[in-house]
């Protein structure tokens, strides 16, 4: 027992010293995992919204009930940094199916060029989108005929041409909103 009793006190102080240094990495670690949470909790959001009355006939039993239900888009996005975005858009036409896309994508100078993962009538799919903001105003690029997308090598749908995007400023534009949580429903 002699013979290992000089080993002992070396060897616990070594053990002591490893100890402490992944319980001091797994603090540090928790820090960070809290300091990304706070990071992503605090973004900025920012959403806009279109709606447009649509009179649309419902049928009941007996008779037939004239109802105001809306056609409506609702964009809720997240600036990650000063350069890229991630969010959502829901488009809500009245009495027809409706289309929701998550994206993720980069933002300059009042556009947002964004990768959208669209789902509607069971089909996913992702495509390339183009969003102006101007004021409190967000305008949904699109393509005319002349300016076809094609699909990469990643399976998106691309815009051949970004300089021949059109924005209608007319008719067609959301206004900024609240970010409450906004009923969806028509």
């Amino acid at each position: 027992m002699k013979k290992y009793s000089k080993f002992i006190l070396p060897l616990a102080i070594i053990i002591l010293v490893i100890v402490s240094l992944v319980l001091k990495n797994k603090t540090n670690n928790i820090q960070e995992v809290k300091l990304i949470q706070n990071e992503t909790s605090s973004l900025d959001q920012v959403c806009y919204e279109y709606k447009k009355a649509s009179d649309i006939s419902v049928n009941t039993d007996q008779e037939e009930v004239q109802n105001t239900i809306y056609d409506r888009e609702y964009i809720k996005f997240s600036y990650l940094d000063n350069a890229r975005v991630t969010g959502t858009h829901d488009i809500l036409p009245a009495g027809r199916d409706s289309n929701r896309a998550t994206f993720i994508g980069v933002t300059q100078d009042g556009f947002l060029n964004v990768i959208a993962t669209a789902i509607a009538e069971g089909e996913t799919w992702q495509e390339q989108r183009i969003y102006k903001i101007e004021n409190d105003q967000l305008f949904v690029g699109y393509q005319k005929i002349e300016t076809p997308k094609y699909l990469d090598e990643n399976e998106v749908y691309m815009y051949k041409d970004l300089n021949n995007i059109v924005f209608e400023t007319e008719e067609f534009f959301l206004n900024k909103v609240a970010c409450d949580s906004k009923n969806l429903e028509n």
